[in-house]
């Protein structure tokens, strides 16, 4: 009996050792994705948006590289994606999509004032010159996704863009206005479905891709120049307010952002930790619709990022820890 005890005990430990070694994800940059059904993931300029332990990513579909589609995916990994469907489609969701229009950077919100689920992009036309943004809306985060609007917000000429939704749920829009000279901070209305006010940052100095982050109070910001599908160095600003006092640019990583281009941060908040991932596009890696999208953790502090390059790393998602691949 004491034999058969100790057995089971062993067992039990075993088991508890092999379940918490799984609880750590391996996740390996530089390699085509590729979804539970074996087709290449197309979700570039990616946004995302968590519901409950599961994460649905939105992006373009570049299989025919200058109509994209928008895809959405789902995973609780970050690694194991499955396709949930294309949630804005060209001729289907508007019938001038593919045609007289085409759409970029879409981003996702989850809107608890209404219970709505809200997708903004640049909405454009062709050489560029409508300079819109888009807004669509769904009932479930997997869509159907119906076309709300497509307009220059508050009248200003809009094109690269992302989205940041605050402690309160104030939502913004930013996007490059006026010519990709300026930065602008648009408020959303309480709906999330159109912009209330504008404020202008960084003047005349052609930033785009913004991806925005909130830690310990201070918000983040990370921009690129407008150097079309190369890469260009990554620059950090932070401030206390959206609407004021941002600091100036301050070069973060190499000179290329390790040949990449800003589309998220995610926040990871585990049982122990909090950790934050960047989410960057390797465009035209080794064209456009096999561009890759790239993951490595980054941590901020008083005014500075760790903007550290991984090939690989390993993520707990219960816990919020990551550690280096040995």
């Amino acid at each position: 009996m004491k034999r058969l005890t100790t057995l089971l005990l062993m067992a039990a430990v075993t088991l508890l050792c092999v379940a918490k070694k799984s609880d750590w994800v391996r996740i390996k940059n530089g390699d085509l994705w590729y979804d539970t059904a074996g087709n290449v993931v197309q979700a570039h300029g990616a946004g995302f948006l968590q519901v409950g332990d599961t994460w649905y990513m939105i992006g373009e579909d570049r299989s025919r590289s200058w109509n994209p589609d928008v895809n959405m995916y789902s995973s609780k990994d970050l690694k194991t994606w499955k396709f949930e469907g294309k949630i804005i489609e060209n001729g289907v969701t508007h019938e001038e999509l593919g045609r007289s229009r085409f759409i970029e950077r879409p981003k996702l919100m989850y809107c608890k004032n209404t219970g709505k689920y809200v997708v903004w992009c640049h909405w454009e036309g062709r050489n560029y010159g409508a300079s819109e943004a888009g807004v669509f809306v769904a009932d479930k985060v997997t869509g159907p996704y119906r076309f709300h609007a497509g307009e220059r917000p508050l009248g200003i000429k809009s094109r690269d863009c992302n989205v940041f939704v605050d402690d309160d749920g104030t939502a913004w829009f930013i996007s490059t206005i006026e010519e990709n000279q300026h930065l602008g901070f648009f408020r959303l209305a309480d709906d999330y479905l159109s912009a209330v006010e504008c404020t202008q940052l960084f003047k005349r100095q052609a930033r785009e891709a913004p991806a925005i982050v909130k830690v310990d109070g201070t918000y983040y910001m990370l921009s690129s120049a407008c150097t079309g599908w190369d890469p260009n160095q990554c620059k950090l600003s932070w401030s206390k307010s959206m609407t004021d006092g941002w600091s100036r640019l301050e070069n973060i990583g190499d000179k290329i952002a390790y040949d990449t281009q800003a589309a998220s941060i995610l926040t990871i908040k585990g049982t122990k930790k909090t950790t934050y991932l960047y989410v960057g596009d390797r465009w035209m890696d080794p064209d456009l619709p096999r561009s890759k999208t790239i993951i490595f953790p980054i941590s901020f502090s008083d005014g500075q990022c760790d903007f550290t390059y991984r090939d690989e790393f390993e993520i707990n998602f219960k816990t919020g820890e990551w550690r280096e691949v040995k």
